[in-house]
């Protein structure tokens, strides 16, 4: 049964040596019983990708939290009336997990005030974009003076 495309996703295209992807067919070949069902090329190829990238963000200090504070301060600054959460997940394109625990510590820190999203919005992906906690969801964030 193949598995649905991610919605926000593209093909890229690498030619691997021989030898590297040798390698690859050992590895998978040696956790498939270990594992319910084979695991792919693709799926093993974008796991291993995701965990490099993670690996070099941390190692050039971009998952710093003060560094990851100011990078979402930038962003909230680059609109005169700051942007609305959907926008700003929008505008920095990170995975979803960093976004919303970089709103939550400045939530505890009492550095924002969350404005609940209004009820009449009627764009789904603009809700889902939100921010979601306690069972409640927030549209836009306003900085604290």
């Amino acid at each position: 049964m193949p598995h649905p495309e991610p919605e926000d996703s593209r093909v890229v295209s690498v030619r691997l040596p021989t030898p590297l992807v040798q390698r690859l067919d050992r590895l998978l070949d040696w956790h498939t019983p270990h594992r319910r069902r084979p695991t792919t090329r693709n799926a093993a190829l974008r796991e291993a990708l995701g965990d490099w990238l993670d690996q070099h963000e941390q190692l050039a200090g971009l998952l710093d939290p003060e560094s990851l504070r100011q990078q979402f301060r930038a962003a909230y600054d680059s609109q005169p009336d700051g942007l609305p959460i959907y926008r700003l997940r929008r505008l920095l394109q990170w995975p979803r997990e960093r976004f919303d625990t970089v709103l939550e510590a400045l939530r505890a820190a009492r550095a924002i005030d969350l404005e609940p999203l209004p009820a009449q919005t009627f764009d789904t992906q603009a809700t889902h974009d939100s921010y979601h906690v306690h069972g409640q969801c927030y549209g836009h964030l306003r900085w604290r003076a």
